[in-house]
Order: structure tokens, then C-alpha cells, then sequence
């Protein structure tokens, strides 16, 4: 059962693997006298200079590595034991806050990430306390279906699912951000069929990411307008603001057609990687407002490697910026209007998110929204219209 949980949970967390990018070690500290080639002090060195050299995210996060090296190198020596040794690395790395870190022994199992989903997983964070109660529920879209005229429509290899949730509301769920071209013609085909909606509403709870190419081909169907929405920087170097270029990611329209009326994006703490860099970009559309909770607060790419005594570990190598500047690492994309469901919600099959936003489609209108421009630049988008289902022209 545990080892089960494992490899499940590792590969969920570690997504940004799938696209083939794998760091390697960069020494950057040395020891007075070397420890054994796999001795617990070895390996905590290793864990220890591999994150020095490598991890992105130290500034973004006001992390002191160097002080966290005092405080627990000091706990372990020759005698220490794997257990202990395999606590001691999973304090360290907790401080990072961050899902795309973890640890993981094989014999015998033993799993810590140091981010939100594990909280979740392990029952400590969360109301899911076993990994079948974590594996049904994310595999369950979370609209139930009763919600729906017709029911939902699979498409793109069960990827997709999408349906009228009233007379001009369309509706669609995506679990995964995979498969370049099925999601291609999926988007494609649902975005032909809700042309006559007046609001559509996206959703992409209960997703936990993959290719940030996919996202953005997503999001090129609801652009109004070529706009800056991301920023990535991958660390090269031995210093923590050690940078490559960085590489601009832009929404822009694509496509046979573009839905710029109405889009409503539901998003909570289950709406991981991939799926918080679809919501940076969908943050920047005027006519797109996000509602339920933050998402999971984990955007970047993940390198693996492996200690001396055999065990693997994963971090972050790359810096995930907003259109503004700005890093949600830790803390996820805010919702504009922010609501949840409690436990006797979902017991009773309800889902107020999409209660709101159905409802805030069916009342005519939101407050105007404004895309904020750069950090510290005081300017910001068209506003929208008081109607919420239109754009204002340009």
C-alpha cells in the first residue's frame, strides 16, 4: 500500500519530469574531512549542495539555505539511521514549501513532499486520508452531473469533458494538460459548440497539470489580444540569482475561432503545475474572472536526482513569474471571487462554486475588471464592460 502511494504521488508532484528535463548535482560547499561515499553525512551533503546549485526558488521565497544547513547538518553523523536521516531530510526540505520537492526511499518505502498535496494526501492537511479516498477524488469530475441539461460529453481521450449548464452556459472540465494534438481538436470542437453561449465556464479543479505548451494552446482559444502572461527564468549557475534569459510566455488568439465573451475559471488547491500557469493566463483576459480558492501554489519545472545511499529526491530548477513580475510559488493564484465547498456540501452533492458562477452569469453583470500592467508601471487593461457578457472594443 505504501509503496503504492509512492510512485502515485511522486509522479503527480513531479510533472515537470515529463518533459524530459533532469538536473544534475552541482557541488558548491566543501567539508573539512569527507565522509564515507554513502554514509548519512554523505548523503545529506549531497541532498544539501544539490538544492544549492540548483533550486530556483531560494530568493523568491526568502529561504536562507545556508542557515538551514547549520541547523541540521549538525543532527547527523555516521551513527545516524535511516529513519532518522530520512526525518531530518524531510524537516529541511518542508521549509521550502513546495509540491514539486520530494523525498522518497524504496526499501523500505518511505515518501515526504514538502509542498500542499501531501498535507492533503496524508490526512494532516486535508479531509482525504487515504490514498483511495485521494485517487477517487480526483479522478471524479467535480461538477456533479445533475448540474447538467444533458449530461457531459467526453472528448480528447477522456481528457475533456463539457456540457450546457443552462440554456446559454457552457461547461468544461480538463483533468490534465497532455497530448498536444487531441487537446488541439478537443478545445477546438468544444469552443465551435458553445459559439452561441452567452458566459462559459471553465474548470480546472481536481487537474494536476503536465505540458505548459498545452495551457497555453488552451488559453489562445479565449484571447481577445496578444498578451504577456508568464515569465520563466531556468537557474544556471552556483549563485541563488543565478538566471538564464529569461523566455516570455504570451496568450495570444490561435485557432479557427476565439470565445471572448463571458469565461468564468473555477480553480482551487487541487488545480496543480500546468494548471496554475493555464490560470496565469487566463488572469490576464479582461473577460475572464476566476472564482473558488487559490490554486496549489506549485509552477515550476522539476529535476531529479539520486542521494549516495540510493534514495531520490526532486526540486524545482526554474523561477515562474506572472505578467506583472510577481512569484505565486507557495502561495497559488488568487481567485477573484473566492468561494468553497465544505465537506456537507459535497456529501450532499453540491457544488456552490458553480452555483455562484452560474448564478453571477444568469444576474447580467460583475464589477468592471482591470488587468493590472507591470509592477510599479500604474497601468492597467480596458476595463470591461458592465455587461459581463461582452468586451469592450478597442
Amino acid at each position: 500500500m505504501k509503496n503504492r502511494i509512492t510512485e502515485v504521488v511522486l509522479a503527480i508532484l513531479t510533472l515537470g519530469l515529463l518533459q524530459g528535463r533532469v538536473g544534475l548535482c552541482a557541488g558548491v560547499q566543501t567539508q573539512k574531512a569527507a565522509p564515507q561515499p554513502k554514509s548519512p553525512e554523505a548523503s545529506f551533503e549531497h541532498l544539501w549542495k544539490t538544492f544549492d546549485g540548483k533550486y530556483a526558488l531560494f530568493d523568491a521565497k526568502g529561504v536562507d539555505w545556508n542557515a538551514l544547513h547549520r541547523v541540521y547538518r549538525a543532527k547527523v553523523s555516521a551513527r545516524t539511521t535511516d529513519d532518522e536521516l530520512f526525518q531530518i531530510l524531510s524537516d529541511l526540505l518542508g521549509h521550502l514549501n513546495d509540491n514539486h520537492v520530494t523525498l522518497t526511499s524504496r526499501n523500505p518505502p518511505r515518501f515526504f513532499s514538502a509542498g500542499y498535496l501531501y498535507q492533503l494526501l496524508s490526512g494532516t492537511g486535508g479531509r482525504i486520508n487515504t490514498f483511495e479516498a485521494f485517487e477517487k477524488m480526483m479522478a471524479e469530475r467535480p461538477v456533479p452531473r445533475k448540474y447538467f441539461v444533458k449530461g457531459l460529453q467526453e472528448t480528447g481521450g477522456g481528457i475533456f469533458a463539457y456540457g450546457w449548464a443552462g440554456e446559454s452556459v457552457g461547461y468544461v472540465h480538463f483533468n490534465r494538460f497532455a497530448d498536444l494534438e487531441a487537446s488541439r481538436q478537443a478545445i477546438d470542437e468544444i469552443v465551435k459548440a458553445f459559439g452561441g453561449a452567452k458566459a462559459m465556464i471553465i474548470d480546472v479543479r481536481k487537474n494536476m497539470g503536465g505540458d505548459d505548451r498545452v495551457g497555453k494552446m488552451i488559453a489562445d482559444r479565449f484571447a481577445d489580444k496578444k498578451r504577456l502572461y508568464m515569465t520563466t527564468r531556468n537557474r544556471n549557475g552556483p549563485n541563488h540569482d543565478s538566471f538564464a534569459s529569461p523566455k516570455e510566455w504570451y496568450v495570444e488568439p490561435d485557432g479557427p475561432a476565439q470565445f471572448t465573451k463571458a469565461v468564468l475559471l473555477l480553480a482551487d488547491r487541487t488545480s496543480v503545475s500546468a494548471a496554475e500557469n493555464f490560470a496565469l493566463a487566463m488572469k490576464v483576459l479582461p473577460h475572464v474572472v476566476q472564482i473558488g480558492d487559490f490554486t496549489s501554489g506549485c509552477f515550476a519545472d522539476s529535476g531529479a536526482d539520486k542521494l549516495p545511499n540510493g534514495w531520490s529526491f526532486s526540486y524545482s530548477y526554474n523561477l515562474f513569474t506572472d505578467h506583472r513580475g510577481f512569484c505565486w510559488e507557495g502561495i497559488g493564484v488568487p481567485p477573484e471571487i473566492r468561494q468553497g465547498n465544505t465537506d456537507t456540501d459535497l456529501r450532499q452533492g453540491k457544488d456552490r462554486v458553480f452555483e455562484v458562477a452560474v448564478a453571477i452569469v444568469a444576474s447580467g453583470g460583475l464589477e468592471p475588471k482591470q488587468v493590472a500592467g507591470p509592477i510599479g508601471s500604474g497601468k492597467g487593461s480596458p476595463r470591461l464592460s458592465t455587461q459581463l457578457g461582452s468586451v469592450p472594443s478597442k
